[in-house]
């Protein structure tokens, strides 16, 4: 039997992902500036913050992007690892309040 050596290299390429992120943010941005201006009734405040939510979440996985992009080192693959750890448990709240109805 032969002893073979396997070496694999990562390269992540999330340039599409964080520039479409920044995109996103800005239209709901834009969009919650418009729905508070149309005075829309009381109710609506609930989902505007639902939204606002949203644009937090988008730019925790914008920032976690960015810190995996930038990540050297096991002090830089931590931050990095924290930044998706942090997003995935804004996400969470976020879809457990959706489906909650709050």
């Amino acid at each position: 039997m032969s002893e073979e050596t396997v070496t694999f290299n990562l390269e992540l390429n999330i340039e599409g992902a964080i520039d479409n992120s920044r995109r996103l943010e800005t239209l709901l941005y834009r969009s919650i500036g418009l729905l508070g201006r149309l005075g829309l009734p009381e109710n609506i405040d609930a989902a505007i913050a639902k939204v606002q939510h949203l644009v937090m979440v988008i730019r925790l996985l914008h920032t976690a992007a960015i810190a995996l992009e930038a990540a050297s080192g096991p002090l830089g693959w931590a931050l990095a690892l924290v930044g998706v750890a942090s997003a995935a448990l804004s996400m969470g709240d976020l879809v457990y309040d959706v489906t909650r109805g709050v």
